[in-house]
């Protein structure tokens, strides 16, 4: 009986060390930063201007992501997608070593920092960065410059008032459609998405994306605001 006994308690202790080993989240929460732009492409715009303070969509991100770790359930993992190749443009414009802060900032918050050169970088995470029948995503939220159409991750950041790297709603198809969990929370803090990418996105995941139907704001500090009284949230 007693060998019996510490054979059941050796396979329980084995099955939890290898449990622990393997650390595997029971759900994930993903903030998708974007990047800014340069100011030598900038400069000089006046109010039409991007991002004369870098960390726009950076000090956002760390409010939802604050939010999001005093909210997590047990096992829910708190993940940051950040595009490191503007990040990486503006601290080499700035003289300053930026991703280091990003790090900083990551590890202040507690939260799972994986950084992402291109689209399919993003992708491949999105769909297999976790089992995705086991690990579900349970919310989604972006913070960068966007239009109707596209996560634009870069932004007068290479080429002035244009984008290279993007998610359109034509890549949607790309990711694997049941990668959410049925009651994910999904919102896009870029202007214009709820005029496509959120319908686009409805249709694809069968999870809904709220966005803004017009202009965001991200110059007022929080979170970001709708730009023009006739603008709205919608799904």
């Amino acid at each position: 009986m007693r060998l019996f006994l510490a054979l059941v308690v050796a396979a329980i202790l084995g099955t939890l060390s290898a449990s622990a080993q393997t650390n595997e989240p029971t759900s994930e929460a993903i903030v998708l930063t974007g990047g800014p732009a340069l100011r030598f492409m900038e400069h000089g715009k006046g109010d039409v201007s991007h991002d004369v303070y870098w960390f726009n969509f950076v000090d956002a991100s760390v409010i939802r992501l604050n939010q999001l770790k005093s909210e997590a359930k047990p096992g829910e993992l708190i993940t940051w997608l950040i595009y490191r190749p503007a990040y990486a443009a503006r601290s080499k414009e700035m003289g300053l070593d930026l991703l280091a802060q990003l790090q900083a900032k990551a590890k202040q918050v507690g939260a799972n920092l994986h950084w992402f050169d291109s689209k399919e970088d993003l992708i491949a995470y999105l769909n297999k960065g976790f089992d995705r029948d086991k690990v579900k995503i349970v919310n989604f939220d972006y913070f960068g410059h966007s239009n109707k159409a596209c996560f634009l991750f870069d932004y007068s950041n290479t080429i002035d008032t244009m984008s290279i790297a993007w998610l359109h709603v034509k890549d949607l198809r790309l990711i694997d459609d049941d990668i959410f969990a049925h009651d994910a929370t999904c919102k896009s803090w870029g202007c214009h998405s709820g005029e496509m990418y959120s319908q686009w996105w409805k249709s694809h995941f069968d999870v809904p994306m709220t966005g803004a139907v017009g202009k965001t704001d991200f110059a007022h500090g929080g979170l970001p605001q709708l730009s023009n009284s006739d603008g709205k949230w919608t799904e």
